[in-house]
This record gives C-alpha cells, sequence and structure tokens, in this order.
C-alpha cells in the first residue's frame, strides 16, 4: 500500500463519500473501531484508565467514537475536550459522536489533568494541519507529552506535518499512531520517525483500488 500525502489522503476520502456513496460518519464509525481495537492491545501491556483528548475537528470526532467502543469494552474512560463542547459544529459529525457520549453518561472533561492514565488517546489534529499549533491546542499536546503515559495518535501525531514530517511549533510524541487507510509520506521523513512510535494501519472499509487511484493522482 503506497504512503499518503495529506492531498491523497483528502481525495481518498473525496472518493469514499461522492463516488461510492460512504457517508463521512460512517468512516469514522469504521476507523474508531480500529481504533480501540489498537487501544484495547496497548491496555494489555499498559493497563488502566484511558483518557482521549479531542479536539473539534474529524480527528477527534473519531476519538470521541474510539471512545465509545473502549467504553463499551469496558475500559474506564475519560474524554478530555480541549475546547467547549459549544465549538463543535452542529450537525458535523464529531458533534453527533460528541452527543453520543454525552448520552452514554461517560465522563466529559473540559481539563487537561492526564493524570494516572494507563493510556492517552491524541485525537487533537489530523493530516489537515498546516501551520503552527496555536492555543489551547499547544497546551493539550504539552499535557498529552507530559503525563508520562503510553500514547496512541490517532492518524498521525498532533503537530506533525503529514506531507514533510515537520514538527510544526510542537508535537506529540506518540508510542503507536493508528493510521486511517495508509501510512503517511512524512512518518518516514524529518522528524517523523522520532514521533510516531510503532504504525498501525486502519482499515476503513475502502476499497485498494481507491487508495491506489489517490496516490497515483488519478
Amino acid at each position: 500500500m503506497p504512503d499518503l500525502t495529506r492531498e491523497q489522503a483528502r481525495e481518498v476520502d473525496r472518493i469514499a463519500m461522492e463516488e461510492l456513496h460512504l457517508p463521512g460518519i460512517v468512516l469514522m464509525e469504521n476507523a474508531a473501531r480500529g481504533i480501540a481495537q489498537v487501544a484495547l492491545r496497548c491496555l494489555e501491556r499498559h493497563p488502566g484508565p484511558v483518557s482521549v483528548v479531542c479536539g473539534p475537528g474529524n480527528n477527534g470526532g473519531d476519538g470521541l467514537a474510539a471512545a465509545r467502543h473502549l467504553a463499551n469494552a469496558g475500559a474506564n474512560v475519560k474524554v478530555h475536550l480541549v475546547v467547549p463542547a459549544e465549538a463543535y459544529r452542529a450537525g458535523s459529525d464529531p458533534a453527533i459522536h460528541l452527543a453520543v457520549v454525552l448520552a452514554m453518561g461517560l465522563a466529559v472533561r473540559d481539563n487537561l489533568d492526564l493524570g494516572g492514565a494507563g493510556l492517552i488517546l491524541d485525537g487533537i489534529f489530523g493530516t489537515g494541519l498546516t501551520r503552527a499549533v496555536r492555543p489551547p491546542f499547544g497546551s493539550a499536546i504539552e499535557a498529552i507529552n507530559g503525563a508520562g503515559s503510553p500514547v496512541l495518535a490517532i492518524d498521525l501525531p498532533s503537530g506533525l506535518d503529514a506531507n514533510t514530517g515537520a514538527i510544526l511549533g510542537m508535537a506529540v510524541r506518540a508510542d503507536v499512531t493508528a493510521t486511517m487507510g495508509a501510512r503517511k509520506v512524512g512518518f518516514a521523513l524529518g522528524d517523523g520517525p522520532a514521533h510516531v512510535g510503532e504504525v498501525e494501519v486502519i482499515d476503513l472499509g475502502i476499497p485498494p483500488t481507491v487508495i491506489e487511484r489517490a496516490s497515483a493522482g488519478s
């Protein structure tokens, strides 16, 4: 499977949603199931509570949906929102998954107290980040890196450039990265190798030919 740039990853999503008629929330659900499976394997090595740190975009939506699956599997899950719930765009896929988490009664916090976590899920930024990390997201990255717990990054470590492997001001240092569909080009470049840890590729239910087509630019 070829490594993807951010533009190619975006094209994979476009083909899946526009041509294959796979709704974005279905792709997010498939991502979440895979993330949760990786997280549960991590918890076998490092038992303890799970802290899921979520931004308001699709990366955070993946984290919120994964939190549900982890809770269903019996994990002790806490969700930490980097921005207030009101900042989630009404009707968006992340907002829907946040509503589900709240309806389930999972612990949802607006602080970054990650002490005592057996595992931290980084769901702050995905491949779309192209500029230096700004407040309040920098504080979230610092909290993750300073917690002293194993870290599972969703798609890629927040703050890492998907194309170049450059650090965009600051970046999460992950022990494991659960990446969507295919590895990203930046994993092997620049600071990427020092930040992604072990890489697990999550099957989104998209035909491999779509990924190959997107990587070829046609």
